[in-house]
């Protein structure tokens, strides 16, 4: 069985969407809706889905303490062999739950991650065209976290319930916005096979205006630098230490563009964001996975931020 944890938080506007579509599954399921103390509807709208669908629908009520929290919540009360995360602005192919099972069973991977969409309000595209399905080891996919479409995300992966309670797994609340990417590693460290079928994309990742990995800037975005600092302590592989380098760089370019439009006054952060730009700005240039563009955006951002964020400024306003 598979248990899907939904993380809710003020989510009336898509809660229905998402049931709609994990409701309509076929296989052997269960629903955990995890109400994080919403101020909005969504409490009474998971409510009455428990009572409609009380055979596969749970509900917990908590007090507002964040997404790591309530996907942690789920984890605990979780009933299945297997889990995935399903965000509730997102939504589900029709056969998500199946194809799961399909290829768990096929090839019996300790994680299994598949494709996805990503949908705008103004269209949809494929993530990770061109990327082949691949067979392979804990460190190969430890890798392919960093640096490819499989990505650091909860929602297009399916773990061992198993695994994550024997290890004692889970997500954490100073991980900023990749807490995802944090667990993933983690889990990682504890499996011998890991299986990613780009082509089977399964899961509809929705970017609303707003979100909390679009938002502006905030201390939370970055505590996200702390799990790249956990993955290079914690590995001793070369290419991994330094896409984690790279992350951290990518990251500290962009915090720098969300301090400034901001208009922020937070002088710790602001050198923090410039030493982690600083601190690996040769490894970044150096990079194969960013253009000539992008690198030298990391140089202004480095060295001469207000050019950076004019040079910015004026290609967003042409475009």
């Amino acid at each position: 069985m598979i248990s899907c944890v939904v993380p809710i938080y003020n989510m009336e506007k898509y809660l229905k969407r998402c049931m709609s579509t994990l409701l309509s599954q076929q296989g052997d399921f269960e629903i955990i809706l995890v109400n994080d103390g919403s101020s909005d509807s969504s409490a009474e709208l998971c409510d009455e889905y428990a009572a409609q669908y009380s055979e596969i629908v749970r509900v917990i009520h908590k007090s507002n303490n964040g997404l790591s929290s309530a996907r942690n919540a789920g984890i605990d009360a979780a009933n299945g062999d297997y889990i995935v995360f399903v965000d509730p602005d997102d939504w589900l192919e029709p056969n998500y739950i199946s194809r799961l099972c399909q290829l768990q069973n096929q090839y019996k991977p300790d994680l299994l991650c598949v494709g996805y969409f990503v949908d705008c309000d103004d269209g949809c595209r494929k993530a990770g065209e061109g990327q082949c399905f691949s067979n392979m080891n804990s460190l190969t996919a430890q890798r392919m976290l960093l640096t490819s479409a499989m990505g650091g995300f909860a929602w297009n992966k399916l773990y061992h319930v198993d695994i994550i309670r024997k290890n004692n797994l889970y997500f954490k609340d100073d991980a900023g916005t990749t807490e995802d990417l944090d667990f993933a590693f983690s889990y990682l460290k504890y499996c011998d096979s890991a299986v990613f079928s780009p082509e089977d994309r399964l899961y509809h990742y929705y970017q609303r205006s707003g979100a909390a990995t679009h938002s502006r800037f905030s201390l939370k975005q970055l505590d996200s630098i702390h799990t790249y600092e956990r993955i290079i302590d914690a590995s001793s592989d070369g290419s991994i230490i330094v896409a984690a380098k790279e992350e951290i760089c990518n990251t500290a370019v962009n915090l720098m563009w969300n301090y400034k439009i901001s208009n922020a006054k937070d002088t710790a952060a602001y050198k923090s964001i410039k030493s982690n730009i600083r601190k690996y700005i040769a490894v970044y240039c150096k990079s194969s996975r960013y253009g000539a563009g992008r690198k030298i955006q990391a140089i202004l951002a480095c060295f001469i931020p207000w050019l950076y964020v004019l040079l910015k400024k004026l290609v967003s306003k042409d475009r």
